[in-house]
């Protein structure tokens, strides 16, 4: 859990999430990891990186797995990288963290 509070930084309308996306596997993980030489989340999508597929796959885990409004999530950065950058909005980091090291 430790881990996890290194991809999750405050931000004055909620918080930033650092990921390091695998489009097109096998299955669908979200967080399926923890990197610690980036200090981001990682995650596997079964989306193609084609047409901002993997981004709205990832938005929409995220959202599930925050308990938050698919639109309160949104990709700030690296919108055609596997490095992405997502701001989640309304949401204590502490009360993500949380969130999210349950779904390991």
């Amino acid at each position: 859990m430790e881990d996890f509070k290194e991809a999750v930084k405050p931000h004055p309308k909620g918080l930033i999430i650092q990921f390091e996306v695998a489009a097109g596997s096998s299955e669908l993980k979200v967080p399926s990891g923890f990197n610690p030489w980036r200090g981001t989340l990682e995650a596997r999508l079964t989306e193609e990186p084609t047409k901002g597929k993997a981004n709205r796959q990832l938005v929409e885990e995220v959202a599930r797995i925050l308990g938050i409004p698919e639109k309160n999530v949104e990709v700030l950065s690296g919108h055609k990288s596997a490095r992405k950058v997502l701001l989640a909005m309304g949401l204590d980091p502490d009360v993500a963290v949380c969130r999210l090291n349950s779904w390991r």
